[in-house]
């Protein structure tokens, strides 16, 4: 294990339980906006997460801009259920709603903490500014971490290098050999430490196969195999 300095922590999926927060973000959007419509139902919560993950998988491959993202997701929203409503006014609400948020995966804070006695940390998050900024401040993370860094800000996102750019540039003392990613998706936190010449960390907490073209330079099925490599 090199002597890094530096440990750049991805946000939803390695410390914040997303799953947890876009749950009841968008249970309340829906309560607002649609119940008069049509009765809550896991079926609906599932279409939304299809057409959300497909506007990001295409964010990813750079096929769309954050703006359109945001909307576009409610636009095949309201198009693949049949219920009606402004797309920018659902989004606006649900993230509002989504800030309220900052539900942590269980032993995350305790991983960060154990983590900070030895490294600098940062949060490099692909997240909207507007909701990731108070989630992470509930979360109880920034305790222990230096700062975070939010792709609305930089005007680029993982796993595009200029995202990495942007952050190399207001990290005082840094350099590639001494920092490491640590991060849960291999299409956004891989590439991206690959595109940034940066050695990865893979969070993969349930054993699936590395994408082909994407290399990593360590593992881990867990926090406590974090752990065991870092400390």
């Amino acid at each position: 294990m090199k002597a890094y300095q530096f440990l750049l922590l991805d946000a939803d999926g390695t410390l914040l339980d997303f799953d947890k927060d876009m749950d009841r973000a968008f249970r309340a959007t829906y309560e607002t906006c649609f119940s008069s419509q049509r009765p809550f139902s896991q079926e609906l919560l599932d279409c939304y997460e299809t057409c959300n993950s497909r506007w990001w998988q295409k964010l990813e491959r750079g096929e769309c801009t954050k703006p359109q993202l945001v909307v576009a997701r409610f636009v095949d929203f309201l198009r693949e259920t049949g219920l009606s409503g402004d797309p920018e006014e659902i989004n606006r609400l649900y993230f509002e709603n989504l800030g309220q948020g900052g539900a942590l995966l269980p032993g995350a804070l305790e991983l960060v903490r154990d983590l900070a006695q030895r490294y600098q940390l940062y949060i490099v998050t692909n997240g909207n500014a507007a909701t990731q900024k108070p989630r992470l401040a509930h979360s109880g993370l920034m305790d222990y971490v230096k700062e975070y860094f939010v792709s609305e800000d930089a005007g680029a996102t993982k796993p595009d290098k200029r995202y990495f750019d942007y952050v190399f540039a207001r990290i005082p003392g840094l350099s590639k050999e001494s920092a490491l990613l640590i991060g849960d998706s291999p299409t956004s936190d891989m590439l991206g430490a690959q595109n940034a010449g940066v050695d990865s960390l893979w969070y993969n907490p349930k054993g699936e196969p590395l994408p082909e073209g994407i290399a990593v330079t360590y593992q881990s099925e867990s926090f406590e195999g974090i752990r065991n490599l870092l400390l």
